[in-house]
């Protein structure tokens, strides 16, 4: 049988809320088309102005992506292996064909992402609370220069995040939906596991209004995305669990596997984005602001922001990491509710409540005022960190096209590198194997012979902009990396990037 099943019961509709006016509906959305057409043509630009690269977990699973594409498994036993997700390895998988063209056009599909994610976050907040609130919900979300640089980098939590808020439209627009919102939910299971959670829970949220035989074949997509994730670690490792132990034990190495009491006292810091000042405090304000207006009908929103806080705790006390991408979603929906402080007023009648809605916009605007000069400063990190993603992987490019580096490359071993990050770039651009590249802090001591990459900069990974937590640990660097070692010969340099040959 099928899973769909129109004779499936339905909920009667929710109290209805503020919606946009039906007249002059034709010019509102051929004016909507206009906007997503000129922001297609941002993309485009940014594309072309700001020439950035995936980052290095994208990199690894497109190094993996090539090792299916050629009949082989993928390799995960790699020094600090990020965690492999099936989806994103099944996009790699089918990109191989683009050669190593296929970061870049990862980048312009990612930037396409996150104008649909806009466009999805403005559908989701008309539909709740008008297309004034909307307008400024995609105003305030531009100010997130975090998710712009998950765009630029190719950060497959990115397509994660929009199919989270595309369930939850789904949802929206028809209570109850069903099938259609597991399945985006499966899909963003294969991705990241806090979606088997948000699964399970609507899932229980259809029982009581599903027949029993439509409810088992929903089971089946609610478990469809760990099966799989476990079947391909089965396949690929031999153990259905790598992934949990892999994690684990990265996260142990950069020291964020720091506890389920850490995390909470995180909470507020990681949900802050940006600028915790704007989308705690105003969002918070918003946040109580949206639920007086949406009384029932914030439920959704709510529960959505309430099951990405529990899902981040649960990362917590599993020992995995305690880093700010698990608290996005309840982070987001905060940056929706600055929105809600702003416009909120116009969706309120009564006088009293109308007055202290007055009065949260007028804070709003002042605390953004404020602020102002830090969210224009984060635009300015964020050029800077695409000019130098930009000139880092250019320049290593440069170099590893340069003849006599070519030559080195080839025939001498082992190939030294400052830090692990830049190892799967070069294992992407040029199919050499694990074997032949080595990692400074993985080293003993120095070696005496083979080929040396120099950067001019340590870090091959730029910073996202929000301050590291004081119990980070950095990558350990030994006295040798990244400086010219006795009896190595000058093969070429550019101005990011030097690389010397001791050949035996």
């Amino acid at each position: 049988m099928s899973v769909i099943d129109s004779s499936a019961p339905r909920t009667p509709a929710p109290e209805s809320a503020p919606s946009p006016e039906r007249p002059g509906q034709r010019w509102d959305h051929r004016l909507t088309y206009a906007l997503v057409a000129a922001g297609a043509l941002v993309v485009v630009a940014v594309f072309v102005v700001w020439q950035t690269y995936p980052n290095y977990d994208t990199y690894y699973t497109l190094v993996w992506g090539k090792e299916l594409a050629n009949w082989q498994l993928p390799d995960y036993d790699v020094l600090r292996t990020p965690t492999p997700h099936p989806l994103s390895t099944l996009v790699a998988w089918a990109m191989a064909p683009f050669g190593t063209a296929s970061d870049r056009i990862l980048v312009l599909a990612s930037l396409f992402a996150l104008l649909a994610f806009y466009v999805v976050a403005f559908v989701f907040t008309e539909r709740l609370l008008g297309r004034l609130v909307a307008l400024l919900a995609v105003g305030v979300l531009l100010t997130r220069t975090d998710m712009q640089l998950l765009a630029l980098r190719a950060m497959f939590d990115l397509p994660f995040y929009l199919m989270i808020f595309g369930a939850a439209l789904l949802e929206l627009r028809r209570p109850r939906c069903g099938w259609p919102v597991l399945v985006v939910l499966a899909l963003a299971g294969l991705l990241r596991p806090e979606a088997w959670l948000l699964a399970g829970v609507y899932w229980l949220y259809l029982a009581p209004a599903t027949p029993r035989p439509l409810l088992v074949r929903y089971a089946l997509l609610v478990v469809a995305a760990p099966l799989i994730w476990m079947a391909s670690d089965l396949i690929v490792t031999g153990e259905p669990l790598y992934s949990l132990t892999s994690t684990r034990e990265v996260s142990g190495e950069f020291g964020r596997n720091r506890g389920l009491f850490d995390a909470i006292g995180n909470i507020p810091e990681f949900s802050g984005g940006n600028d915790r000042v704007v989308t705690v405090g105003v969002g918070g304000l918003g946040l109580a602001l949206a639920v007086y207006i949406l009384r029932r009908r914030a439920a959704l929103p709510l529960a959505l922001g309430g099951l990405g806080v529990v899902t981040f705790l649960i990362i917590a006390a599993a020992g995995l990491s305690v880093i700010p991408r698990y608290m996005t979603i309840p982070s987001l929906l905060l940056s929706l509710c600055v929105a809600v402080a702003l416009g909120g007023w116009t969706l309120v009648h009564e006088r009293t409540p109308r007055r202290i809605a007055i009065g949260i916009a007028v804070v709003s605007v002042l605390v953004i005022g404020w602020r102002a000069p830090d969210i224009a400063g984060d635009y300015s990190k964020l050029a800077d960190q695409a000019t130098f993603i930009e000139a880092q992987h250019k320049g290593l490019k440069q170099i590893l096209d340069a003849p006599r580096a070519v030559e080195a490359l080839q025939r001498c071993r082992p190939i030294t590198l400052p830090t692990h990050s830049a190892i799967p770039v070069i294992r992407y651009e040029t199919g050499l194997p694990k074997e032949a590249l080595q990692a400074s802090i993985a080293q003993d001591g120095p070696p005496s012979h083979g080929v040396l990459l120099i950067g001019r900069t340590f870090n091959f990974e730029p910073s996202s902009g929000r301050a590291p937590s004081s119990n980070a640990r950095p990558s350990a660097r030994k006295p040798w990396s990244n400086k010219r070692l006795p009896g190595f010969e000058r093969l070429g340099r550019d101005r990011t990037w030097a690389v010397y040959a001791r050949c035996p």
